[in-house]
């Protein structure tokens, strides 16, 4: 079960901007909040892309997301020595 860095952050029990963070200090994320090359594949974190189509601009816009996998979700914890208790359901979680 995927789920995005908002959902992630709250079961490790931290606010995203501290995790956004974190992953930046350690060179996860690259300045623009876009997925570090080494991580392309690894199957703990991926970006999905995403669209929108806002009326006031009349034409898509494209997007995309920062997501962490389960096993990125435990690969998190153990990076940063956080003990994970319990895991929410993705639905209640953020």
């Amino acid at each position: 079960m995927n789920r995005t860095l908002n959902q992630a952050a709250q079961v490790l029990g931290i606010r995203e901007t501290a995790l956004r963070v974190w992953l930046r200090d350690q060179g996860h994320l690259n300045k623009d909040g876009t997925l570090a090359a080494k991580h392309v594949g690894a199957g703990k974190l991926f970006m999905e892309p995403r669209v929108t189509q806002p009326k006031q601009l009349g034409h898509r816009k494209h997007y995309a997301v920062l997501m962490v996998t389960e096993r990125g979700i435990d690969w998190l914890a153990a990076q940063m020595g956080i003990e994970i208790k319990e895991i929410p359901q993705k639905d209640t979680a953020a």
